[in-house]
């Protein structure tokens, strides 16, 4: 009798620990970040933070990163900076946007180094990282880096 009533208490004690714990169900998800897939003109990813998003995507030929920044008006001012290695050495793209820009600002970065109305494309393109630093409207600064694969 003694051990049946210690295997009642041993269940009702388990049953009441694991119907006291949270339901996972409410949990929320983490966003997945979409691959390129194969399609040169496919978005790396797209992220959202505080009402500015940012969509790269390889520009045809992969000759560039095509970067379409969305919801502009929510920050004060956009920058950003493209990072990459060619044939050994460190090249980048800088720039930035402003809400007067529009709410939705698309800018063609490309893979070259341009003088004179001249571009020399770069070739064996690697250890790219793309970074994004917002100033918000509400005062906050946001940073997004983006390592991109080519």
């Amino acid at each position: 009798m003694r051990k049946v009533l210690t295997v009642v208490i041993l269940l009702l004690f388990t049953t009441i620990i694991y119907l006291s714990r949270p339901d996972i169900s409410y949990a929320k998800l983490l966003p997945r970040h979409r691959s390129s897939g194969g399609s040169s003109s496919a978005p790396i990813s797209t992220r959202s933070y505080a009402g500015v998003s940012v969509s790269p995507s390889f520009m045809p030929g992969r000759g560039g990163l095509k970067v379409t920044f969305g919801n502009v008006q929510n920050a004060k001012k956009i920058s950003y900076m493209l990072v990459y290695e060619t044939n050994g050495k460190q090249e980048g793209v800088s720039g930035t946007v402003s809400p007067s820009d529009g709410s939705s600002v698309t800018r063609n970065l490309q893979f070259a180094t341009c003088s004179s109305g001249t571009c020399v494309n770069h070739g064996k393109i690697s250890n790219m990282q793309f970074t994004v630093t917002s100033e918000l409207t509400s005062g906050k600064t946001s940073i997004k880096k983006f390592r991109i694969r080519v």
